[in-house]
């Protein structure tokens, strides 16, 4: 469909829960003629915009060298290299640009030098998709051209701005919490809750401005490294997408 637009939102792990609307509205006869994405849901958008169908993301996912790509050094070695990521990608996806793939796709960075978020559509894929996953004080930055770049969530986690100017239907994705969350104990899950707040700073206001909002509220329960739950998290994203089936239908109809 001409007329519609996807926008999928960073989350760490559970970004797989993207995976099971994506599926859902394929089934549904929904293919989307623009996406945009930040952090894991430009990964996902990209697989996706490449040719790949939701359940051969989905067996990716599960792979052995997808599940490496996240291995932190956290509190132990310092920041991590994303070169596991970088190898995924190149191996799995032929086209090198951006503006290469079969769908267009629009990917949300954070440029930590002029503090600013940027959303790119053109360049080097893996490049990009690489700075919109460094999760910040995990992963180290992406130097592209003169600046440092990381988690594109952190500044827009609902990148909607190029699908408002295509005036397009807008079904955006969130899996960012907003919820309460009573125990919060230890460094790694202070900084994650912090890390979450910031991003749904961002996310609130776009995710109003979306003709159809999908805000997975099952996929809160999973932390940024459940990735060995990709299965679980994509059912929550197809039961949830076919429930609103018939919303999403009267909308962009």
């Amino acid at each position: 469909m001409d007329n519609i637009g996807i926008v999928l939102s960073g989350g760490g792990a559970r970004g797989a829960a993207h995976i099971g609307v994506l599926q859902a509205l394929n089934e549904n006869g929904i293919y989307p003629s623009q996406v945009s994405g930040a952090s894991a849901g430009a990964l996902i958008a990209s697989l996706y915009c490449s040719g790949y169908t939701p359940k051969e993301i989905l067996e990716l996912s599960k792979e052995k060298e997808f599940l490496k790509i996240f291995k932190i050094g956290f509190l132990n070695k310092g920041l991590t290299h994303m070169t596991r990521l970088q190898e995924f990608l190149e191996y799995h996806i032929s086209q090198k640009n951006i503006e290469d793939l079969k769908i267009p796709l629009h990917i949300s960075i954070s440029n930590i030098n002029s503090g600013r978020s940027e959303i790119v559509n053109t360049g080097e894929l893996t490049l990009y998709v690489m700075a919109s996953c460094a999760v910040p004080l995990i992963f180290k930055p992406i130097k592209i051209g003169d600046s440092l770049y990381v988690d594109g969530g952190l500044l827009n986690d609902l990148p909607i701005e190029p699908l408002l100017e295509k005036k397009v239907k807008i079904i955006g994705v969130s899996v960012c919490p907003n919820n309460f969350k009573k125990n919060i104990v230890g460094v790694k899950a202070i900084a994650e809750r912090v890390f979450q707040m910031s991003i749904w700073d961002n996310v609130a206001p776009r995710i109003k401005q979306c003709d159809v909002a999908l805000e997975l509220d099952k996929s809160f329960a999973y932390s940024l490294f459940d990735f060995k739950k990709s299965e679980e998290l994509y059912k929550i994203g197809y039961e949830a997408t076919i429930n609103k089936m018939d919303k999403i239908f009267k909308i962009i109809n």
